[in-house]
């Protein structure tokens, strides 16, 4: 029999594939995404591990835990290389300087 505990794992890792999945499925939605589509979504991928591993129960099996600290970590590693890009810092100055300068 599984316990309370279990389930609770279960509902978490349910949620954190639901995200994946729909992610994964904005992605494809589009043949070319842009830079700014893939930031935003790995930013939103963040968020919400952020908030799972907030939720988490003191009961929450380590392993559990750690892959979503882990998972959070890795994308914490993509964002890190799209702000450091130097395309994703030309195309930022741009649309600042277009934003500033009301040409939009």
């Amino acid at each position: 029999e599984i316990s309370f505990e279990e389930w609770e794992a279960i509902a978490i890792v349910t949620k954190w594939l639901r995200l994946y999945r729909d992610a994964t499925v904005d992605m494809s939605v589009t043949k070319r995404p842009t830079v700014s589509e893939v930031d935003a979504v790995f930013r939103g991928l963040q968020e919400h591990l952020r908030e799972c591993i907030r939720e988490l129960p003191e009961s929450t099996p380590r392993p559990l835990r750690d892959g979503l600290i882990n998972a959070h970590y890795k994308l914490s590693d993509y964002s890190y290389l799209f702000e450091g890009s130097p395309f994703y810092t030309w195309a930022s100055r741009m649309l600042s300087h277009h934003l500033s300068h009301g040409d939009l």
